[in-house]
């Protein structure tokens, strides 16, 4: 072959290789370097106990509130309680000028007196038939409506006094001594406070793992560091169609009265405790257009796991309820750039 034709045999051949497509040469692909595989950071599977909690903020009311009215007309001569000033069932929290109807009763008494002695001789003469049964019946009829005249002044007399209907504290106080009160007017608004029941909405899909009695922790920014405790006490048996959620009610034990009706309250409902979860840092978890996974390392190669997540716990880790072992390791840097069974170069995590 002459020195032209050999020229020209090697652009030939060069020209082929050009055109050539990646992938389609013969033989066998060189595997990457541990110095070209891409680096990424892995972590080991976290297991240890955890609660399911169910996030919901709400707003703290009294156990019972109510406007404590008067029931009789007079002059309130005392008031024995004022706003925040706790109170318990039957404590006398006013007092209403009661000279008059003590003197009505004294007036009744003798009355009563009177018709009792008339009935007792009117029984000893009925004996020798010196009046008839009719007229004893009448003066029996008189002892009984003196005696119903005196019951009734007694009540009044009683509610000349007014006594707390329950046990809690005073929200306002709406009257002061002085005052001429009547039948209706406002005196006192009270609330039980202890317990304190929390009310606010969970979104309807979560209804299915709200059970009555399970256990609600909360938090107000009067206190930021306490975490109070309570427990489900009632759940909606109806969802609200305005915003898909449903309405729940905790009871928050307040013996000692740092909590307020009015307060805000951010809150979990602990639906579910496990003892052996599954997590992983929230770095490993990738979602995308509805599909959840993460990539496995083993043996210096990524392998992709399509899993189903659970709750999330304040230090950055995420519970995977389907899809890996207790046992694996997880990547938590260089997702975007993984694909499955690719080799890595592995870096643990704070090495």
């Amino acid at each position: 072959m002459t020195g032209r034709a050999r020229i020209a045999a090697l652009f030939a051949a060069a020209a082929l290789a050009g055109c050539a497509k990646p992938g389609t040469a013969q033989g066998p692909v060189a595997t990457p370097t541990a110095d070209q595989r891409l680096q990424v950071t892995v972590a080991p599977v976290v297991v240890r106990p955890i609660k399911r909690l169910l996030k919901f903020v709400g707003t703290l009311f009294g156990n019972a509130e109510m406007t404590l009215s008067s029931q009789v007309e007079g002059q309130l001569e005392k008031l024995t309680v004022d706003l925040g000033d706790p109170v318990k069932t039957g404590d006398i929290l006013a007092e209403v000028d009661d000279s008059n109807t003590r003197a009505q009763l004294r007036e009744i008494d003798a009355r009563l007196a009177k018709a009792r002695a008339d009935e007792a001789r009117g029984r000893e003469l009925l004996k020798t038939t010196v009046i008839s049964p009719q007229e004893y019946e009448a003066m029996q009829t008189a002892v009984a409506v003196v005696q119903a005249q005196r019951d009734g002044m007694t009540v009044l007399l009683e509610h000349k006094r007014v006594r707390s209907p329950l046990t809690g504290s005073v929200a306002k106080r709406l009257v002061s001594a002085g005052e001429y009160v009547r039948p209706g007017t406002p005196l006192f608004a009270l609330v039980a406070d202890d317990p304190l029941t929390l009310r606010g909405d969970v979104p309807e899909r979560f209804a299915e793992e709200l059970q009555v009695g399970q256990p609600v922790q909360l938090k107000v920014d009067a206190y930021p560091t306490v975490e109070f405790a309570g427990r489900l006490r009632r759940v909606s048996p109806a969802a609200n169609a305005e915003n898909r959620s449903i309405t729940v009610e905790a009871e928050v034990p307040n013996t000692d009265r740092r909590l307020k009706p009015g307060f805000f309250a951010a809150a979990n409902i602990v639906t579910r405790a496990d003892d052996q979860a599954v997590l992983v840092p929230e770095t490993a978890i990738i979602s995308f257009a509805g599909v959840t996974k993460l990539f496995v390392v083993r043996d210096n190669v990524a392998y992709e796991r399509h899993v189903r997540i659970g709750t999330r716990d304040d230090e950055g880790l995420v519970e995977i309820l389907e899809g890996l072992k207790p046992d694996e390791v997880v990547a938590t840097s260089g997702l975007v750039k993984l694909e499955n069974k690719m080799p890595v170069a592995v870096r643990w995590s704070g090495g």
